[in-house]
């Protein structure tokens, strides 16, 4: 979704009805929404609930109108708030009339004298409202949690957590990624399908390298006011050194700004060699980087599912996020100071240098080495520079990639953190560990996805699975302690 910058997730409007059946005291409903609603409050969550009696859910009519009314509103998603069992058919219809995403819940019995008095049996109603609803085929719209029967507060905590799987929905199904010249040959594990992203309503933008050139030859010609501030930030980072680089990274970024708006881009993937030294005179892992920190991802090797990963990521943890190889093994020495990690479960995650700073010890503009070595041989870096390395910071991760499967897509979650400890190599790098990563590695990452992973840095996989589920994902890969199939169990 075209978000501004400094802006990480979309903005979400959460409808909300209760129901009661007729045989059920309405006030019953009545009484425990209104406890939910404010519950709500106190989180600065602000639901919003059909006007009249329609609120409360008890007949065919007040099913079409509720529906109508929270469409008019504008919500992106509703919430169906059993207040007692609740007419089982009229639930249906009305998840069925709004047709977009339905969370539901239904209210536990709050006490031993409610249970004498003022019994809603909600969790018998929601057996058949849940029935009801996969008769009309409807049921795959709904979120239901792993317990949905709530008492106010956690009711009110539930619907919180339904608003940042909304926010992941709202955004890539809205979302326009810009992908800037041809897949490098050597990476055909990255190449994508567009019906896959498209199954999930991710539109692409496929641009070629001289429409980006094209660009940055307009910029150019503008002269150095159109990048001044940009001009200004990059000459103050450590490692630019001599003004030229740092003129030529603003022209870049300018570039980049100026298409996203006039493309009205979510994200964009660019090629990073051969052409992009010789022409722009700079790697492109640094800009990649502050773009990404303001809610701009900027995927490498035009790499368009880790584009839409690193998006899905952002809007789960409201921050921004990044993308980075699942790279090389951490050997048993490097973790002397990491007790009770074993190596089998440490990996090291790397990238050449595309890491916001904020998640960076001491970020630093250098060159890419390994460019450096096959473009500049001998030579001090010049084109080769633009970079931004550093050790990632210790926090909690979550590692997630979608790929291709048919027309379709698969997935994998796995949460972890990065380890402080120091990565010993070059590039943004981190030592991370991942609970039963070698297993997971071998019988779910082999042969099924690409090297890149996007790192949300936070633990959301709460959110993006649940998020895949509703997006009509199946195949979703995730650590586990039982046997994988086809994986040995004799030791």
């Amino acid at each position: 979704m075209y978000l501004e910058l400094d802006k990480f997730s979309p903005d979400v409007k959460i409808g909300l009805v209760s129901a009661s059946r007729n045989c059920f005291p309405r006030e019953l409903s009545e009484r425990r929404a209104a406890r939910l609603i404010g519950e709500l409050e106190t989180l600065g969550v602000k639901a919003c609930v059909p006007e009249g009696r329609c609120a409360v859910i008890e007949s065919k009519d007040d099913a079409f109108n509720a529906a109508d009314s929270l469409k008019k509103s504008g919500c992106d998603a509703a919430v169906l708030y059993l207040g007692n069992f609740s007419p089982e058919i009229e639930d249906a219809n009305f998840a069925k009339a709004f047709g977009g995403p339905i969370m539901l819940l239904a209210a536990a019995e709050e006490s031993a004298q409610s249970i004498e008095s003022a019994r809603g049996d909600a969790l018998c109603g929601l057996i058949s409202a849940s029935l009801a609803m996969a008769n009309r085929g409807t049921l795959a719209r709904a979120y239901i949690p792993a317990n949905p029967l709530v008492g106010a507060k956690r009711g009110a905590e539930e619907i919180l957590r339904f608003s940042r799987i909304v926010k992941i929905l709202k955004g890539i199904s809205n979302a326009t990624i810009g992908l800037f010249g041809p897949r490098p040959r050597d990476f055909e594990s990255c190449n994508y399908n567009v019906a896959s992203l498209a199954s999930i309503g991710v539109e692409v933008e496929e641009m070629g390298l001289f429409d980006l050139e094209a660009q940055i030859a307009r910029v150019r010609e503008a002269g150095a006011g159109s990048a001044k501030e940009a001009l200004d930030e990059i000459s103050s980072t450590e490692g630019v050194g001599d003004g030229s680089l740092a003129e030529r990274l603003a022209v870049y970024e300018r570039a980049l700004l100026d298409l996203r708006e006039s493309k009205r881009l979510s994200a964009a993937a660019t090629q990073c060699w051969t052409r992009q030294e010789e022409f722009s005179k700079h790697v492109p892992c640094f800009i990649n980087a502050r773009l990404t920190q303001r809610g701009f991802p900027v995927a490498c090797e035009n790499d368009a599912y880790s584009a839409a990963a690193e998006l899905m990521c952002q809007y789960a943890s409201n921050d921004a996020a990044t993308m980075l190889d699942i790279n090389h093994t951490i050997p048993p020495e490097m973790l002397c100071n990491a007790p009770g990690i074993a190596p089998e479960d440490a990996i090291g995650l790397f990238h050449c240098g595309n890491v916001p700073a904020k998640f960076l010890n001491y970020p630093r503009v250098c060159h890419q080495l390994i460019m450096s070595r096959l473009m500049e041989p001998g030579k001090k870096p010049d084109v080769t520079r633009g970079t931004l390395e550093g050790a990632i910071k210790a926090s909690d991760i979550t590692l997630f990639q979608i790929h291709g499967a048919g027309d379709g897509l698969r997935a994998y979650i796995c949460e972890g953190s990065f380890l402080d400890l120091n990565p010993g190599t070059f590039g943004s790098v981190g030592i991370a560990h991942v609970p039963g990563f070698m297993r997971f590695y071998r019988h779910c990452l082999l042969g099924r996805f690409h090297h890149h992973a996007a790192i949300a840095f936070s633990h959301c996989g709460n959110e993006l699975f649940e998020a895949l589920k509703l997006l009509g994902v199946s195949e979703i890969y995730v650590p586990s302690p039982l046997p994988y199939p086809g994986e040995n169990p004799f030791k």
